[in-house]
């Protein structure tokens, strides 16, 4: 009797026995994380208010997603959304307005669909680098945007939206700024020319001879 106690009290002093407990229980805890998943890419912003998010925002305008374009990609990946404009608030906004959403972290875009109405509340920015760089209005999950297509009565009377289509714009000023690089370059490069050619004229003129007297 006194042996098969002792065996007892061995089998329940080995590291492997009281590793059993320890094993349960970090089983039970993953099973508790699984059963309640927390999202792992929440964009953090906090709530905020339509007339702070009014105050905040560079346009503010209403209108139907009329295509979405992907963009980009890594860091430099974003939703370009093509909108029908019917109301404009504040800023400026056109019939057409193409305004980019951030796709890296899908949380934090502008979740739009083709064919449903959005109050949009956005800021002027600069979308791409370098040469490819476009002036456009970014928003995000965080602006404030209004999926109901009900702009509500703190936004104020609307006005209507410009016309044409605002990518248009960017095209036409960004040729506007190639060209004038251009003709700035070429003004550079008379310029040098013309400098060069004096002082290759300057040196002609040392190198001649002294007219004897």
């Amino acid at each position: 009797m006194l042996l098969k106690d002792g065996a007892d009290t061995d089998e329940v002093n080995r590291p492997g026995a009281r590793g059993v407990p320890l094993l349960v229980a970090l089983v039970l805890a993953t099973l508790g994380v699984w059963s309640n998943p927390a999202p792992a890419f929440a964009c953090d912003c906090t709530q905020t208010t339509t007339t702070r998010a009014l105050r905040q925002a560079d346009a503010v305008f209403r209108g139907t997603v009329l295509s979405t374009d992907e963009v980009g990609r890594g860091a430099e990946a974003r939703t370009d959304i093509r909108f029908r404009v019917d109301a404009v608030y504040k800023g400026t906004a056109y019939a057409e307005q193409v305004v980019a959403t951030p796709r890296e972290d899908p949380t934090c875009g502008l979740p739009a669909v083709v064919g449903g109405t959005w109050v949009v509340f956005a800021l002027d920015g600069i979308e791409g680098r370098g040469d490819d760089a476009v002036h456009r209005l970014i928003t995000s999950a965080c602006s404030g945007n209004l999926a109901s297509g009900v702009a509500p009565a703190a936004l104020g009377r609307a006005r209507s939206p410009l016309p044409g289509q605002s990518d248009r714009e960017e095209q036409s000023t960004n040729a506007d700024r190639a060209l004038t690089r251009g003709l700035v370059g070429v003004g550079v490069a008379a310029l040098v020319l013309v400098a060069a050619a004096g002082v290759g004229l300057a040196l002609v003129w040392r190198s001649r001879p002294s007219p004897r007297r």
